[in-house]
């Protein structure tokens, strides 16, 4: 009889709840857009980040590798020995690279990606 005369006064009581459940519902739905938004930002942001170190870098290595050919074109006498020097320098770095530190090399990037991915501030 308690029950009946809890649902009698409160005519309103599964329209209150259902609201309550709708705006449960869209204040979830709006959190994880938010931390969505969030981390996805923090990934751009990395990955701008690397890239613009990335470009900096080629450049480093490009100019510090015209210098080095022109370097040991003066030692050797030849312009074609020297760049030719710096081009078996890069290969044997690209060799050892892919067949040694690749695997490594591989979890270092996926290991900070998941970092960025995880990363709560």
């Amino acid at each position: 009889m308690n029950k009946k005369s809890t649902m009698t006064e409160d005519p309103n009581y599964f329209q209150d709840t259902k609201n309550r459940v709708k705006q449960y519902i869209d204040q979830r739905l709006l959190l994880l857009r938010l931390q969505a938004m969030q981390k996805i930002s923090r990934i751009a942001a990395g990955v701008v980040t690397i890239i613009i170190i990335s470009v900096v870098a080629l450049f480093l290595i490009v100019f510090a590798s015209i210098t080095a050919g022109y370097w040991l074109a003066s030692v050797t006498g030849s312009l074609t020995a020297g760049f030719g020097i710096v081009a078996l320098f890069y290969l044997v770095v690209f060799l050892f690279v892919t067949l040694f530190l690749r695997k490594i090399l591989q979890n270092m990037f996926i290991n900070t990606f998941i970092k960025l991915f995880h990363k709560k501030d």
